[in-house]
């Protein structure tokens, strides 16, 4: 055993005797104290030094205290009337504030929309999700013993739709999610919505400017990296020998970003 080391151990059997000198109330009565923010009683010594020093876990908690965002302030029952309150978007069965779950407790979009990243639609969250928080947070508020009731009783909660295409259109969450276009683009400022509501027209127009884009280099399943990687054969041009559909529905295809030919929707 090196001589640093037996010098200390020495140090610490000194310390811990020293601890252990006290009785237990004034051990209590200086951690207390020093929880409290008050000097120790006459005749005790103080622990530490009250100010922090460079490189303490005191000042440490200090610098990273000022470089966490700031609370918005809204209470839960404030969130819960400002969706009652909020003229846009359907009455739900329970009154479910974006705004206070995305900004004041900072919670990504894909912890309570899981699976959206892999899933041909957009995820509902299930019960579940919610009551992995909802076990303990927000008990005595009227709305959360509801969603205790749909637990408890094993039934979905009714939420209404509110981003809906029409039957004769398919849209795939994944691949628009892998591909890095980010959830704002189409669903808009949810952060801000305390009752969400249909942002974008999501008609066949609006959806074709932005595949029409030109690629990105973020891009990972694209048209125009299918056509990088596995090029389309040839084509005749002209129409088909019946009916007046020409042969290659898009002459272009991987020039865009996105497909821009009807049976990418259509199908």
């Amino acid at each position: 055993m090196g001589r640093r080391t037996v010098i200390g151990a020495a140090l610490l059997g000194l310390l811990a005797l020293g601890t252990l000198a006290l009785a237990p109330g004034d051990r209590g009565e200086v951690v207390l104290n020093a929880a409290a923010g008050e000097s120790p009683s006459e005749g005790q010594e103080a622990a530490a030094d009250p100010q922090p020093t460079a490189g303490s876990s005191q000042a440490m908690a200090a610098d990273s205290a000022d470089v966490q965002p700031a609370p918005t302030g809204m209470t839960a029952q404030e969130a819960i009337d400002a969706f009652y309150a909020a003229t846009r978007g359907p009455d739900q069965p329970l009154p479910f504030n974006h705004r206070f779950h995305s900004t004041e407790l900072q919670i990504e979009c894909l912890y309570c929309h899981k699976g959206t990243d892999v899933s041909q639609t957009g995820v509902v969250p299930p019960t579940e999700i919610c009551m992995g928080c909802h076990r303990i947070a927000g008990s005595g508020l009227d709305p959360i013993e509801e969603l205790r009731g749909y637990w408890e009783r094993g039934e979905p909660i009714p939420w209404k739709w509110v981003n809906k295409l029409p039957e004769y259109a398919q849209f795939q969450h994944a691949p628009h999610v892998l591909n890095n276009v980010d959830c704002a683009e189409c669903h808009g400022p949810v952060e801000e919505m305390d009752r969400v509501y249909q942002w974008a027209p999501l008609t066949m127009g609006w959806c074709l400017e932005c595949h029409r884009q030109p690629p990105a280099e973020t891009d990972v399943a694209t048209d125009y990296i299918l056509t990088q990687r596995f090029p389309p054969p040839e084509m005749p041009e002209g129409r088909q020998p019946k009916g007046l559909y020409p042969v290659r529905i898009s002459s272009e295809y991987g020039a865009w970003r996105g497909p821009i030919d009807c049976l990418a929707c259509h199908y």
